[in-house]
């Protein structure tokens, strides 16, 4: 639970913790477990903090906002602005390093299909094939690395390395 100290509707300390009130008033003995109502005698409050509305990740930045008295409560909310243009680059970077460490990571497990001395049949080396050239052909999908489609690899748990 996220706590603030306040005066009159105005923030002194953001956050605040149960810890700090003890601290701050040495000669008070507190209760372990204080009510709202106990807390907000000392200018104690608890903080909601609502749920992050939907966004677009690529396009748009969300960020949590300082608590602001709403109806008697503190509230946290959340504000949508648009990402700039080296945020938007930013991420596409990181997306497609992420997507990629996965691709690798796929390639590397299935590279003992590629041996000759693979023991799996001619569809399932065949399958092999299709899949790792499919994973190495994913960055040039159409809107990589944020909208992409995996490769099938159903045939993939038959076969033990």
């Amino acid at each position: 639970m996220d706590y603030l100290l306040a005066s009159n509707g105005i923030i002194s300390k953001f956050p605040y913790s149960l810890e700090e009130l003890r601290s701050d008033n040495p000669q008070t003995s507190f209760a372990w477990e204080m009510s709202a109502e106990e807390l907000s005698d000392w200018g104690v409050y608890s903080v909601d903090e609502q749920n992050p509305p939907p966004y677009n990740d690529q396009t748009e930045s969300i960020e949590l906002q300082d608590p602001s008295l709403v109806n008697g409560l503190w509230i946290r909310s959340w504000i949508i602005t648009s990402a700039s243009t080296e945020e938007m680059e930013q991420r596409k970077v990181i997306k497609s390093a992420e997507v990629r460490r996965r691709r690798n990571r796929l390639l590397s497990e299935t590279d003992y299909t590629q041996i000759p001395d693979f023991q799996g049949s001619e569809v399932e080396k065949l399958n092999f094939a299709q899949f790792r050239q499919q994973l190495r052909e994913l960055p040039q999908q159409e809107g990589f690395p944020f909208s992409y489609v995996w490769p099938n690899a159903d045939f993939f748990d038959s076969v033990q390395p």
